[in-house]
């Protein structure tokens, strides 16, 4: 496997391919904006939030990606979190769900020594996705609003 099949791949399980652990499309369907907003007294941030967050880091990271000239600064990382109060929930869903989309796409059509050049990054982006798929599980297993059998039953 090369480098450009293998970030593909950590792409596609973070987005909508259920393997070692539960992608972002199944962890997120079914949830309401409702359940979506709620947050327990312990929870540090909401599933909204989270969402806004990964979709905040991932279509910068991706314009980056693409060469698309930004003036991001991120003085505060509790930003990416808290402006998730700027959209609906379907529309944040939507867009999170496009951006995954377009990473895909871009990993597609580049070739593999451009996926070489930035595979650091690229990682790092999937792994920070993987983290935060994890905390929305954790969210809504503690909310009661997780189907176990849509989790991993992984057997080596």
């Amino acid at each position: 496997m090369n480098t450009k099949e293998l970030i593909l791949n950590q792409f596609e399980a973070c987005y909508n391919r259920d393997t070692w652990f539960v992608s972002l499309k199944t962890a997120l369907d079914g949830v309401s904006a409702e359940q979506a907003s709620y947050k327990s007294e312990s929870s540090t941030h909401s599933i909204m939030e989270i969402a806004h967050h990964l979709y905040f880091y991932n279509l910068l990271e991706l314009n980056r990606f693409k060469d698309i000239a930004d003036n991001v600064s991120v003085k505060d990382n509790k930003t990416t979190f808290t402006d998730a109060r700027e959209m609906s929930w379907e529309l944040l869903v939507n867009k999170l769900f496009t951006t995954m989309k377009d990473w895909i796409y871009e990993m597609k059509r580049c070739d593999e020594e451009y996926i070489k050049r930035y595979s650091e990054s690229l990682t790092y982006i999937n792994l920070h996705n993987a983290y935060h798929i994890g905390q929305i599980l954790q969210i809504r297993k503690n909310q009661g609003i997780w189907n176990e059998n849509k989790g991993i039953n992984y057997t080596i």
